[in-house]
């Protein structure tokens, strides 16, 4: 199993996993495996280069190892199916973003090798997923809803993954007891956008209550949420953050641009000012708070007037973590036709000089944490310097920000809670040791 992409992806890709395992034995060498799965990403170019990269790799293994099937599902598949199927034969099964629960039937399938599926997707969840989680067995993600509304004009994920349908809390309150009854410890709750939870559901639903429904009834040392639309945060969110302490103090709000032209131009909603008041409130409420959102430079229409603007704004608010990538034009997107784009050599000066800006930044924030004592969840023995450990904080999410060293004392074990001392901030890790 190849899984690419985002963590929505991956939770699909468990559940592939669990279900071809009823039937099949796993193999870690996929010089042995007879079948070979690549659940693709379409998002951005990159990803789809890594997407046909990693197919043409595995197709490979036909000649120089024992596959005799390959399967391919996911976004690219959903996008460009027929295309795969003529440029890259050694594919036999292709599967869309809402099909691939049918991955057992259609291996069995013998009178049709080449079958292609990448209908409508709207499939969703109907009963708690059970899978096998590509995660570490202590952390695990817990998919809310699927698909998305907001049509931001860059984006491709509605036409990929359909209109925005929530999961039933009962459901999700279901799957989170299977996860924590396996030993997880840290429960991540992600969607395309989780601020529109429960509101195709009912009118007193919203991801508030659904958290405050997990946090009450379910076990769990980490509640996290990520994807959080920045202009719908209300008291009433913040207010629940604040209440429950197994609810990370974390917030995701990806803002794209503070620029009001380039936001509608995107599709969004929002401004500098508005931005600036919401992160002020958060703040108010929840002091200890961490902050992470996502930047895109070089939409068209960004001169050095709007991209000074948006530099002034990342100096002025402080966030903890931030994403940035440069636009990347997607056919069949609103954005695509739009002309006044700052050329590559600009809008990688621009990539470059907010990644610099930020760096300082989150350096500054995490002096906050030198000589405190704080909790960390142990992920393994580091493969830098084996006299440490990996650790995360509440404030670090998985794989995309920062992670906390603490030396081996004996009693450290992986999947484990400790109290570590900060003594040592080093760029975007922290350093520490057992606090006993």
């Amino acid at each position: 199993m190849e899984s690419l992409g985002c963590n929505k992806n991956l939770i699909d890709s468990e559940m592939m996993l669990y279900l071809m395992k009823k039937e099949y034995e796993y193999m870690e060498d996929p010089r042995e495996a007879e079948i070979i799965i690549v659940n693709t990403c379409a998002f951005i170019d990159d990803a789809k280069e890594e997407a046909i990269d990693t197919i043409l790799t595995c197709a490979e293994y036909k000649t120089v190892g024992k596959c005799k099937k390959l399967v391919v599902a996911g976004c690219l598949s959903q996008r460009y199916g027929s295309k795969l199927k003529k440029e890259i034969p050694e594919i036999d099964i292709l599967l869309g973003t809402g099909d691939f629960t049918e991955i057992l039937e259609r291996l069995k399938n013998k009178h049709n090798n080449k079958f292609q599926l990448f209908g409508k997707p709207d499939y969703n969840y109907p009963s708690p997923g059970k899978r096998s989680l590509l995660t570490p067995s202590y952390s695990a993600y817990l998919k809310v809803a699927e698909g998305c509304n907001n049509h931001c004009s860059y984006c491709v994920i509605p036409q990929l993954r359909g209109a925005f349908r929530s999961r039933p809390p009962e459901t999700i309150l279901e799957e989170a007891e299977i996860l924590t009854g396996q030993g997880v410890k840290e429960i991540i709750l992600t969607a395309q956008d989780t601020s529109l939870y429960g509101n195709d559901l009912s009118d007193s639903l919203d991801l508030s209550r659904l958290l405050t429904m997990l946090a009450e009834t379910v076990n769990v040392d980490w509640l996290r949420f990520l994807y959080f639309y920045p202009t719908r945060i209300n008291d009433s969110l913040l207010e629940t953050m604040s209440k429950y302490s197994n609810i990370c103090k974390y917030l995701d709000i990806p803002i794209q641009h503070v620029n009001k032209d380039i936001l509608e131009s995107m599709g969004r909603q929002g401004d500098y000012e508005t931005f600036y008041r919401t992160i002020e409130k958060i703040r108010d409420i929840i002091p200890q708070i961490t902050l992470r959102t996502t930047l895109i430079v070089g939409y068209p229409g960004e001169t050095e007037k709007e991209f000074h603007e948006l530099m002034e704004f990342l100096k002025s608010t402080e966030f903890d973590w931030v994403g940035v990538f440069p636009y990347s034009p997607q056919e069949n997107t609103l954005a695509y036709k739009l002309d006044s784009r700052p050329d590559d050599r600009v809008v990688n000066n621009r990539f470059k000089k907010i990644l610099q800006v930020q760096s300082k930044i989150t350096q500054k924030n995490y002096l906050r944490w030198l000589n405190k004592t704080i909790r960390v969840l142990v992920e393994g023995r580091s493969e830098l310097n084996p006299e440490f450990y990996n650790c995360r904080a509440e404030n670090q999410a998985p794989e995309t920000d920062g992670i906390v060293y603490i030396k081996d004392n004996g009693a450290v074990q992986t999947g484990n809670f400790v109290n570590a001392k900060i003594y040592h901030v080093d760029g975007h890790d922290l350093m520490g040791e057992v606090s006993r």
